[in-house]
């Protein structure tokens, strides 16, 4: 299964959400792969303790290498694959891009694929999140934060019924709207009754999807307990305007280290297994596998 971590502002710890999470699946036993997938922005590899491997997503897509060639074996026992940040045009991949690689990720021998994605409502990054059969918002409790997360699941779900709808011209003029930042819908209710004003049966399916649309939220950086609250103010917010299931996952506390950790090139995880946010760690983990299964 693929496991999308997104986020929709930078500097909330999504990528130590991600790498900390492949290691803490791999430690129980489940293979898993750790991918790069911040088109334009990659730098996973410092979480794992580990210099650029001469080979990422760029050799795979661009100059046809196999993707096996482009999978690292990292000291943490997580294999990776690193993003190219730094190779020009890479973050605007095309859609057969996209779809091969995702293909291609689904045909390996791993029981989870970590893909960590870049901040922000690009359609890479948002295309790549819908096709994860999980899915994952890490955020933190900064009022910025929040609304840049709901904003990105708001999105991310806009795009998944625009991408369905767009199958059919009859529905042209609601695909318009929905890409109409001073016209869109600002609830998924309004959608589904124009939806319904085309044709009942497809509204119906529209309601299915978003019934099954499931998203796992992660609250990072955690100073004090009442910043919890924020799980239970988002949940309501997204159930009033998108309709939609949020699975709390867990948080993970504020820790100095973890900044030490990364500037040391020393994974957090191995260097404080006992720690914790360590603990905090595997909780998700544990959630994630008992509340994001496949519909």
């Amino acid at each position: 299964e693929i496991v999308a971590i997104a986020s929709g502002k930078g500097g909330v710890g999504k990528s130590f959400l991600s790498s900390s999470l492949a290691m803490s699946l791999n430690a129980a036993g489940h293979k898993t792969l750790l991918v790069d997938a911040d088109l334009g922005g990659a730098n996973l590899h410092n979480f794992l303790g580990y210099k650029i491997p001469p080979m990422g997503i760029y050799n795979f897509l661009r100059a046809k290498n196999q993707l096996e060639d482009i999978i690292t074996h990292t000291p943490v026992g997580v294999d990776f694959v690193a993003g190219s940040g730094d190779i020009l045009g890479i973050a605007h991949i095309t859609k057969v891009e996209r779809s091969r690689f995702i293909e291609k990720l689904r045909q390996t021998p791993y029981s989870f694929v970590i893909m960590d994605l870049g901040a922000g409502t690009s359609f890479n990054t948002v295309d790549l999140f819908n096709l994860a059969e999980k899915k994952i918002v890490a955020m933190n409790s900064e009022p910025t934060a929040i609304e840049n997360a709901y904003g990105f699941i708001k999105v991310a779900l806009y795009r998944y019924l625009e991408r369905f709808l767009s199958a059919d011209h009859i529905f042209a003029e609601v695909n318009k709207k929905l890409r109409n930042r001073s016209a869109s819908y600002p609830d998924v209710d309004l959608l589904i009754e124009d939806v319904a004003e085309v044709d009942e049966e497809v509204a119906g399916f529209i309601r299915g999807f978003v019934n099954d649309y499931k998203v796992g939220m992660v609250l990072n950086i955690v100073r004090f307990k009442k910043e919890l609250n924020v799980f239970y103010g988002f949940e309501t917010i997204l159930k009033k305007y998108l309709s939609i299931v949020v699975e709390k996952l867990g948080f993970i506390p504020y820790d100095d280290r973890v900044s030490e950790s990364v500037r040391l090139m020393q994974p957090f995880y191995n260097a404080y297994p006992e720690s914790g946010t360590a603990s905090c760690i595997h909780e998700i983990r544990d959630m994630m596998l008992a509340k994001l299964e496949l519909n």
